[in-house]
């Protein structure tokens, strides 16, 4: 079964419809570019950490968050648009949660961590 873009982002709120036949899609048509960024390197990464980035694309959606490509397109950036320090250190600890499990599996051998120094920072550790 192929996976309908459109659906998703209609079912996950990122496209509404308004007033007058009127359809509200501000954040769609990057989440889509973010959504088939994200299952491509999902199928051709072993340790893709696919966590990170669905929960960073969460962040974009809610406006918690800003997201860009890299020069090259390799990576995805983002920056929290809250500065408060407690919602920071959570994204991090998230991050980092997550880049620990995948460090315990034995299917990585490498040790994994996120950056927390720059304001715009690529979710993948």
């Amino acid at each position: 079964m192929a996976f309908d873009i459109l659906k998703f982002l209609y079912e996950d709120g990122y496209v509404v419809e308004g007033k007058d036949n009127l359809v509200h899609a501000e954040k769609a048509f990057f989440a889509a570019r973010i959504i088939d960024w994200i299952r491509h390197k999902a199928e051709t990464e072993t340790d893709f950490d696919l966590t990170s980035y669905l929960t960073i694309l969460m962040y974009y959606k809610t406006g918690m968050a800003d997201l860009k490509f890299s020069e090259n397109g390799d990576k995805i950036l983002y920056q929290m648009n809250n500065n408060d320090k407690e919602v920071k250190e959570l994204v991090d600890s998230l991050i980092k949660s997550t880049s620990q499990s995948r460090q315990d599996s034995p299917s990585t051998g490498e040790s994994d961590s996120a950056s927390t120094e720059s304001t715009d920072r690529d979710p993948e550790p």
